[in-house]
């Protein structure tokens, strides 16, 4: 049975900002606007109207003080903490009750939180807590709870763009399931969350079923499975885990002998192609390409090194990809993802292009041509495309996505805003040269 319409979207429970955000969005409805007014006892904080400002005082007024009290800023995971303490105090639990939750209800009370599993983690936020937020304080094991259930059910908060902006906790949404190969992806029309069907042709029919990913998906298999059993607990055997066949081509090697074969990443391995056999030196160059890029991730995304060097490291490992991991293997990603980025923040729009196609390329392969993600992807590609003078191209693009866009967002969002002015332009430059 299909689900009702309301059933995959909800208010946010509670939120909290990047600090690198903090001055874009209305700190109560997450309104982007450039009318935003000041909290005069923090300054650090905005709102889109005093209506916003008055309606979130209650939640504001401890982190205020303890904005004044410390003159800074406290960790996202603190304030999303914080907020969610003065929430429980005024016995706001957020309670959602509905004929499709299993349970017939939830709220912040019923929430999974592992047990013993982060105890380590909850006993440090807890000591940070006590030096942080004004007294009076909580008992220690509500603190605690409060920091393991934000770790196991919080979710990334976006923009339209698809950028992250902070983090949040929903109550009802928190019961979908996590799937290697999603069916949903978490969006958002300002504080409303919603989990978007990848699918739009395929409905959801259960809230746990509705699976949405807890990570990036773009990792092979033992990344992948390594990565929820750190981060929630849990031995993942979700259908993308047990897709063979997928897991295969996301760890291939390229052949030895024809153009675009591949051959899976074991000795002896034959390209699906030509059935050209591995040999032990090709295994052996190819093994190397593979533990190089696993070993350089952390690299890569340690933002303390500096972009330049993780930049000139992701260089390096693409051309030892060259002739040994094949196009669409996933430990092409995270190198890619930096290139692409460090094309754009030097305006580089032949690198962008290129690295840009690449990534879209390995989404389309993997996650298909409907999933929000692929289609914010092709917003980017038009972008570049459009600096490049691809017109033709950006009106493509921008063809396929504006419409399934604008859906999920809405007509007056800034990306269905934003694509209508690019495809004027394109169009426009395609008339000058008729």
């Amino acid at each position: 049975m299909e689900l009702p319409e309301d059933a995959l979207s909800e208010n946010l429970y509670a939120f909290a900002l990047a600090s690198t955000q903090i001055k874009e969005y209305c700190n109560l409805c997450l309104t982007n606007t450039t009318r935003l007014k000041k909290c005069a006892g923090c300054n650090e904080f905005f709102y889109c109207s005093q209506e916003c400002q008055k309606n979130d005082w209650k939640v504001h007024k401890p982190e205020c003080k303890s904005i004044q009290e410390h003159g800074t800023l406290a960790s996202d995971s603190m304030r999303l903490a914080m907020r969610i303490i003065v929430l429980l105090g005024k016995k706001n639990f957020g309670h959602v009750t509905a004929s499709y939750i299993s349970t017939g209800s939830r709220s912040f009370l019923t929430l999974v939180d592992h047990g013993s599993f982060l105890d380590s983690g909850a006993e440090t936020f807890y000591q940070e807590y006590l030096n942080y937020a004004l007294p009076p304080h909580p008992e220690p094991d509500v603190v605690k709870s409060v920091f393991k259930k934000i770790s196991i059910n919080g979710f990334s908060v976006s923009n339209s763009m698809g950028s992250a902006i902070g983090h949040g906790l929903c109550i009802k949404l928190s019961a979908a399931n996590h799937s290697c190969k999603p069916l949903t992806r978490v969006c958002y029309r300002n504080r409303t969350a919603m989990l978007v069907p990848i699918d739009p042709y395929k409905p959801q029919t259960s809230l746990e079923g509705a699976c949405h990913s807890y990570i990036d998906e773009l990792q092979s298999v033992s990344a992948r499975q390594s990565e929820l059993k750190k981060k929630y607990n849990f031995i993942c055997i979700c259908e993308g885990c047990m897709d063979d066949e997928r897991n295969e081509s996301m760890e291939a090697w390229a052949c030895g002998d024809c153009a675009n074969g591949k051959v899976p990443n074991v000795e002896d391995g034959r390209c699906a192609s030509c059935s050209w056999k591995m040999t032990r030196d090709h295994y052996e160059l190819c093994r190397t390409a593979e533990e190089s890029a696993i070993a350089a991730k952390p690299k890569i995304e340690n933002e303390s090194i500096s972009l330049e060097t993780r930049k000139a490291l992701c260089e390096k490992l693409m051309e030892l990809f060259d002739d040994t991991l094949h196009e669409f293997n996933v430990h092409r990603v995270v190198p890619q993802r930096l290139l692409f980025f460090a094309s754009l923040a030097v305006q580089d729009v032949n690198g962008a292009s290129k690295h840009g196609k690449a990534l879209l390329a390995m989404m389309k392969r993997y996650q298909g041509k409907h999933d929000p993600i692929v289609m914010l992807k092709k917003w980017q590609i038009a972008q570049i495309c459009h600096a490049n003078g691809e017109y033709n191209k950006v009106v493509k693009l921008l063809e396929e996505i504006k419409e399934p866009l604008k859906k999920i967002y809405t007509a007056g969002a800034p990306i269905s805003v934003n694509i209508r002015r690019l495809m004027e332009m394109a169009r426009s430059e395609l008339q000058k040269s008729r």
